[in-house]
């Protein structure tokens, strides 16, 4: 099973582009201004839905630095 982060393109995603921000602020701003789901948001998805296991989780993904 695939996790997925993709990252949508939006207004304050380009803003934070444009104005030099760091990959993690770039991140920030597309999580919570855009609706990004993180890989470990998308495992834990997977494993809520009975899809994987918590050792896939832990090793297929990183802990959010949100």
């Amino acid at each position: 099973m695939a996790i997925f982060e993709v990252m949508p393109f939006n207004a304050k995603v380009r803003e934070s582009i444009i104005r030099g921000a760091t990959p993690l602020e770039m991140k920030r701003a597309a999580v919570f201004e855009a609706g990004m789901i993180t890989l470990r948001q998308s495992a834990l998805l997977k494993l809520s839905e009975g899809l994987t296991t918590v050792e896939e989780v832990m090793h297929g993904s990183v802990k959010d630095d949100l």
